[in-house]
């Protein structure tokens, strides 16, 4: 028989869940129906043996009432060390994202387009640094400019594939994919500050 394999993190509440703080405990208790039964019953243990609850009952008090969790397309994040994480990694991926206008710039600067090349690495640049700055702190100048950088690039590519005179469906397609997905992941960091 095939035996279902815990990871580190699902056996660890029972060590976890007694160091939380008093506020850490109750919000536990308010998602409790979102945790594992047995973590939500360890934690209903603790509130009891630290006095944060008198009884079993005072959980249907309008204090612990277990809150909902709705469908956003661009959730609120509540604790601060899950945003900073989510930050530092939508900004790595903004970082790898300034590598093609910083390749595609030299190449352009190789071939003969000097000026053309030269703005394109600039335009890069500034993204990378932009990005590299949201990984280190958080700053809605940051996030404006890389939106502003988003439409301008995606502008850019759209005249190439325009004065190529090939349309291609699929080329299009990709640029408002990609434009899509960082625009996104820029309007969520927005949000979450």
């Amino acid at each position: 028989m095939w035996q279902k394999r815990y990871s580190k993190r699902e056996v660890d509440f029972r060590e976890d869940i007694p160091n939380y703080s008093d506020e850490q405990l109750i919000e536990v208790l308010k998602m409790r129906d979102h945790y594992q039964p047995e973590a939500a019953k360890l934690a209903l243990q603790e509130a009891l043996k630290r006095g944060i609850i008198n009884s079993e009952q005072d959980l249907f008090s309008e204090e612990f009432r277990c809150e909902e969790i709705r469908f956003s397309l661009f959730p609120k994040i509540k604790r601060d060390r899950n945003r900073i994480k989510i930050r530092r990694s939508i900004a790595r991926s903004l970082v790898i994202c300034s590598a093609l206008p910083v390749v595609y710039g030299l190449v352009e600067m190789k071939t003969g387009n000097r000026w053309e090349g030269a703005a394109i690495l600039l335009f890069g640049l500034l993204w990378l640094f932009c990005s590299a700055q949201l990984i280190k702190v958080f700053h809605v100048f940051f996030i404006r400019c890389l939106l502003a950088g988003t439409v301008l690039g995606a502008l850019y590519i759209f005249y190439r594939l325009i004065s190529s005179q090939t349309y291609i469906f699929m080329d299009f397609f990709l640029v408002l994919v990609l434009a899509g997905l960082i625009f996104y992941g820029l309007i969520f960091l927005a949000r979450n500050k």
